[in-house]
């Protein structure tokens, strides 16, 4: 992108390209929306700020035809519309980006991109056409990437960015963003915002939600508030401050966001000595007892493949692990669980939970597959969920409401839940609270910090720098596969973060 974009060059139309008007929507036993009117005119980027649960994903599958609403009206550059699937509503022009990633594994970067709609010449699939076009559309993104390749072997970061190229190549007239910066670092988050300002200096109207409030006072031209499936509150950009968003969102002040006491730091629990996978290049960095080791990096510096080779996931070419002075053999997941490593993945849905079951049978899973007993205790099994969901305080009806409808927040204690049961030594979270609210990242770094000063080592990767600065005792930076540097959490700064990751 030659042409740095910024709001300046926005000029918000007064014409109102997209209105909802007394929206409802019931779930059995829940109230998701009640009476919520928003609209959006041309060119405006409109914020939706809520804590999870609050209705904001009710409303954008209404928005997008995935709900029907109970109640209350759509319109559409002025025509009233009803979206009985999604694919009318991308026909009609409204484009979703969701916080859930939506790929096909086994098949081509390109062919993601262009799925449904994969050019052809003479009956036959244009591959040259397509792989040109997805270049093209990627670069809108600031992503350069080789279309042929696998999608499957790309990073999360990568993947939504990919999402992100996917949906724009349509002739859309409003896009709706979920969490789009969830997995990108700084540099990547930047690269997007300059695609947000421009595509809204070109008329397309922008939905954006995020729990990261400082996104907000640099894209967004309004936000709408939403607690408890209601709109609490309508406020300029110009006129709004961090603490109001927080009041009005959670409904109560956040006076700790990053209540880290701190911990007497102890002895080496966790040395790696030379690491190499196809990933990293002879890593090395030990972390302690009672100590919560950061890692940062640019997407491709391979922060986020350390956290899943310590666990087994990735072959290991060279090198060595110990845990408490002892050398671990990783081959596989189930030898990290025996030498006292656990590891919380960044894609909590797809890796760290089955959907489907309830708090309770997700809580042991990871104690089935390391005790294997001969038999199914259920009594046991709701025990134990029960004594997680009072510990972490995780809000759910009971142990054996199914996961799957619980908020983000809540889905994450559940996985932590399932390791902190096997008492690890070592615990490794990879964007620990990605999708989360910020009432939620609040408990759970509590959480963090308890653990710490019970003697545990956390080590958390994560492309959220406030995070990191906030929450770590050490910091490593990678860059190229390599470790760049080590930077202590009292002296660490954006700017000398950044320099590491840039390589030096």
């Amino acid at each position: 992108m030659s042409y740095i974009y910024s709001r300046q060059d926005r000029r918000v139309s007064d014409e109102i390209v997209m209105e909802a008007a007394g929206i409802n929507k019931a779930f059995p036993g829940v109230k998701a929306l009640t009476d919520v009117d928003i609209s959006i005119r041309k060119g405006e980027v409109v914020a939706l700020l809520g804590e999870n649960g609050a209705g904001k994903s009710t409303l954008i599958k209404i928005l997008s035809g995935v709900y029907q609403p109970d109640s209350g009206t759509m319109k559409l550059e002025g025509r009233e519309v009803h979206f009985d699937v999604p694919l009318q509503a991308k026909e009609a022009g409204i484009g979703v980006i969701h916080q859930e990633l939506n790929y096909v594994a086994s098949v081509s970067v390109a062919e993601n991109i262009f799925m449904g709609n994969i050019p052809t010449r003479h009956g036959i699939v244009d591959y040259k056409t397509m792989y040109e076009e997805s270049r093209k559309i990627m670069a809108k993104v600031g992503l350069e990437l080789d279309p042929k390749i696998c999608i499957g072997t790309c990073s999360v970061a990568q993947k939504q960015l990919i999402e992100i190229a996917k949906v724009i190549s349509n002739d859309i007239k409003v896009l709706i963003m979920d969490e789009p910066t969830s997995s990108l670092n700084d540099i990547e988050t930047k690269n997007l915002f300059q695609f947000i300002h421009k595509a809204a200096s070109e008329g397309i109207s922008i939905f954006y939600i995020s729990h990261k409030l400082d996104e907000l006072f640099e894209v967004a031209d309004r936000v709408v508030v939403i607690r408890d499936g209601c709109v609490t509150a309508q406020i300029d950009m110009k006129e709004a401050t961090r603490q109001l968003l927080i009041s009005r969102m959670v409904g109560r002040d956040l006076t700790a966001m990053y209540p880290k006491e701190g911990a007497p730091i102890g002895e080496t629990i966790l040395e790696v000595q030379d690491l190499s996978t196809d990933w990293l290049k002879g890593i090395s960095f030990h972390a302690r007892r009672g100590e919560i080791f950061g890692i940062y990096g640019l997407m491709g510096s391979g922060h986020q493949e350390i956290g899943s080779a310590l666990f087994g996931k990735d072959i290991i070419h060279h090198g060595k692990i110990l845990v408490n002075g002892k050398p671990a053999k990783i081959k596989r997941p189930m030898d990290a669980i025996r030498a006292g490593i656990a590891y919380v993945p960044a894609e909590r849905k797809t890796e760290g939970l089955v959907l489907n079951q309830s708090v309770a049978v997700n809580t042991v899973a990871a104690y089935y597959s390391k005790t294997h007993p001969l038999f199914v205790n259920r009594k046991r099994d709701s025990q134990i969920a029960k004594k997680w969901i009072e510990s972490l305080s995780t809000k759910t009806p009971s142990e054996n409401t199914i996961v799957e409808s619980l908020s983000g927040g809540n889905q994450q204690k559940v996985v932590l839940s399932k390791w902190l049961e096997l008492k690890p030594d070592v615990l490794i979270l990879n964007e620990p609270t990605r999708g989360i609210d910020v009432g939620a990242k609040a408990e759970i770094y509590k959480i963090l910090d308890r653990l710490v000063n019970e003697g545990k080592c956390v080590i958390i990767i994560t492309s959220e720098m406030p995070e990191l600065l906030a929450m770590s005792d050490r910091i490593m930076v990678m860059f190229e596969g390599q470790v760049s540097g080590f930077l202590d959490g009292k002296d660490a700064t954006q700017e000398s973060v950044v320099q590491y990751a840039i390589g030096g």
